[in-house]
């Protein structure tokens, strides 16, 4: 092993290495808060190989994204305790890269000579906050359909480029497959580069700049603004005496960092193990009553939506998120006073309260406008093909005269005004019978008023997808129940009768 270092340290200089990233000083007085970088760090590792385990078993196509996350949580080893990891660490990245940005405010540490890394901070911001955007379309179900459908249709509100904004999202003027695979190509490819790329350059800008000391060591004998010219030598001779009396960064610094990433692991462990991941019924377009919520990181924004006027919302909804951007990128080239301790700046100190106090109100009242869990429908959650049926028994009026679950649409002038309740027609025949009854109900009763619905009224297809509808229909709780029918189908000669 000693001859394979040698080898090693000649080669890639290992020793010089070690003491760029290990042997440093860091300054005197550096709190736990420091160690938010590191926990974030730790939480996009999580997310980085859950995110691969996922990927090995995810299928990117309305027809099967939804199925293959119910096979990854109930046939995949720890399959549900991976999906719980990544859906909790994405609230952790989020969680812990606002605190991180937050700290460094109040600190005041995005002041000369870190305005570069306060810019690459505030991109990092917008891209976790693009995964989390782009995740939650992925499992295909009520919420992620619905929920993007709104953010879509938030974009295309953006002056002038906003119906190509729209289509270059979704892929097209409508939600589908080609919005979901750009959105898991977005998450999996594009924004996971990006993300390595501008955490790279930070952490190679931490190390040459060195972690900001306390907000008060450098306001002591001050220049009164960063653009003195006397400012750069100020801060030199100050940070490099904060480093005199500091701690090494080996050690002391790396412990507090993984006693803080492994108290984030295990508290991601025992959401995921307690909690889980939530997963709704199937997406379903022709749901119009399903009332969409997005994920809390975007309550704040979606409240306030609905609270301005309909004649301001595209100003709101394309104007706030321009502005926020704006200020946050220009903040440390117009905030140019030495003062970095938050009780020093007034304005400052204002802002960041009003935000966090307004986020936290319009958080509060979205969720007390949350409206009541809905009754899951009749029968489990529906594949494509019974979603499509659905859609079919919706399109040909068949609850005119049947009714499902205690619900119909009465038609005045129907025929068949003792059509039999459908509530639990699934526990009495099987999806072949109803499909041969559809086509022709007069070959199973000759005095049916029932009219036949067969080629070239609806093609087998149709009539298959209604049928496999139907069969699901098993009553309030139905799912726990066997079948039980002997299904009999007509005589062979009297289907001649009736081709």
């Amino acid at each position: 092993m000693r001859r394979i270092l040698a080898w090693l340290d000649d080669r890639v200089d290992l020793v010089g290495i070690r003491r760029v990233l290990l042997d440093r000083k860091m300054p005197s007085e550096l709190t736990w808060w420091h160690t938010l970088g590191s926990a974030t760090l730790t939480v996009f590792t999580v997310q980085v190989v859950t995110g691969i385990v996922l990927a090995m078993s995810y299928s990117a196509s309305p027809d099967h994204a939804y199925d293959s996350i119910l096979y990854l949580q109930q046939h995949v080893l720890s399959g549900a305790l991976v999906r719980g990891l990544h859906h909790w660490g994405a609230s952790a990245m989020v969680v812990l890269v606002m605190a991180h940005m937050i700290r460094v405010f109040t600190m005041g540490s995005y002041k000369y000579p870190r305005e570069v890394n306060w810019l690459l901070g505030v991109g990092l911001f917008f891209i976790v906050m693009g995964f989390g955007f782009t995740g939650y379309l992925l499992p295909w179900d009520q919420k992620a359909y619905w929920a993007t459908q709104v953010g879509t249709n938030i974009a295309g509100t953006t002056p002038v480029v906003g119906e190509t904004l729209v289509k270059l999202l979704r892929g097209g003027t409508q939600l589908g497959a080609a919005t979901l695979a750009r959105f898991y190509a977005l998450h999996v490819l594009l924004l996971p580069v990006l993300l390595v790329s501008v955490v790279l350059v930070h952490l190679t800008l931490v190390v040459r700049q060195g972690i900001a000391p306390r907000a008060h060591v450098l306001e002591k004998n001050a220049p009164a603004r960063t653009t003195d010219p006397a400012y750069p030598a100020y801060y030199e001779e100050t940070y490099a005496a904060s480093k005199g009396e500091g701690v090494p960064f080996w050690p002391n610094i790396i412990a507090k960092d993984l006693i803080v990433a492994t108290g984030v692991i295990l508290v991601l462990l025992l959401l995921a193990h307690f909690k889980g991941a939530g997963l709704e019924p199937p997406a379903d377009p022709t749901d119009t009553s399903y009332v969409p919520r997005p994920e809390w990181y975007f309550l704040p924004f979606y409240q306030l939506l609905k609270l301005v006027p309909g004649s301001m919302e595209a100003a709101v909804a394309a104007g706030l998120p321009a502005l926020m951007v704006l200020v946050l990128l220009m903040l440390p080239f117009f905030d140019k006073r030495s003062k970095r301790m938050l009780a020093h700046r007034p304005v400052a100190r204002l802002a960041l309260f009003g935000v966090l106090g307004a986020s936290a109100f319009l958080i509060g009242a979205s969720v007390r406008d949350e409206p009541p869990a809905v009754p899951p429908e009749v029968g489990h959650p529906l594949n494509s093909v019974q979603r499509a049926g659905r859609a079919l028994f919706k399109a040909q009026q068949c609850g005119s005269c049947h009714a499902v679950a205690g619900v119909s649409t009465p038609d005045k002038n129907s025929d068949v005004p003792d059509a039999p309740d459908l509530t639990d027609i699934g526990l009495h025949h099987s999806a072949s019978w109803m499909h041969s009854f559809l086509e022709d109900p007069s070959r199973f009763h000759t005095d049916s008023k029932m009219p036949a619905f067969g080629p070239p009224t609806l093609s087998h297809e149709e009539i298959e997808e209604i049928s496999q509808y139907l069969a699901t229909l098993r009553g309030p709780h139905g799912d726990a129940k066997e079948p039980q029918f002997v299904d009999t189908f007509p005589e062979p000669k009297k289907l001649q009768e009736h081709p």
